[in-house]
């Protein structure tokens, strides 16, 4: 649409240019001031249809044409796939897109890499997770509840102050992930996960100890052990 624009732009720039005689001496515009005024007006018409091609020109080519896409609401506008809205440029490779206070509930990220994506703030209930590489992902403050991790990388993933409640978390690989005393596991499924060198606070620790079992079957580490549980 946007290139469609564009031509139909460009074809009538090229249908309003001064003829070659303009840029010249010519008698007839000296002897005849009604044909100069003319003239003269075709060109400022053929400059103003310029300026408004060039002013389509800056508006596709910035940000803001993103709004007349559908807006940043929608999961397809968010940037999360491409990597857009990077934050951090002081790690090589690195990137962080923020979606922070987006409404995500239900998406499907399954085996998608969010590797320093932030889901800050974001609703994200009921989302599929499952086989995802969550490296360095941040989810402060977020609302996962109901949502399928199984199989998940969450090495440093950010989980303070984040609600997992009744997430499946099977087999996932939550370890050096950051959490808080503010961080929910209620109702968790955590068979075979590993939390290795994940600091809990106490009574955090003591309700997954009561929960845990299995073996993380990419790390070769029992859930138990992963916790410390006496």
């Amino acid at each position: 649409m946007r290139l469609v624009l564009l031509g139909l732009c460009l074809g009538s720039v090229a249908s309003f240019l001064p003829s070659p005689h303009l840029t010249r001496a010519n008698p007839r515009i000296r002897s005849t001031p009604l044909e100069a005024r003319t003239e003269s007006g075709d060109l400022v018409q053929s400059l103003s249809r310029r300026a408004a091609c060039l002013g389509l020109g800056i508006f596709f080519s910035s940000p803001f044409a993103a709004f007349a896409d559908g807006g940043a609401s929608l999961v397809e506008n968010s940037k999360i796939r491409e990597g857009g809205a990077s934050t951090i440029n002081n790690q090589r490779g690195a990137r962080k897109t923020i979606t922070r206070g987006v409404q995500l509930d239900r998406s499907d990220f399954a085996g998608d890499d969010l590797s320093g994506v932030s889901f800050q703030q974001s609703q994200v209930r009921g989302g599929n997770f499952k086989g995802s590489r969550l490296a360095g992902t941040s989810f402060f403050d977020a609302t996962l509840d109901d949502s399928d991790l199984e199989g998940a990388y969450m090495n440093q993933a950010n989980l303070e102050m984040a609600s997992l409640a009744n997430c499946n978390l099977k087999n996932a690989v939550i370890t050096e992930s950051y959490v808080t005393g503010a961080t929910s596991f209620e109702g968790a499924n955590i068979e075979g996960a590993d939390f290795t060198d994940t600091f809990l606070r106490k009574d955090q620790k003591k309700y997954l100890c009561e929960r845990a079992k299995g073996t993380n079957p990419t790390t070769g580490v029992d859930t138990a052990e992963s916790l410390m549980c006496q």
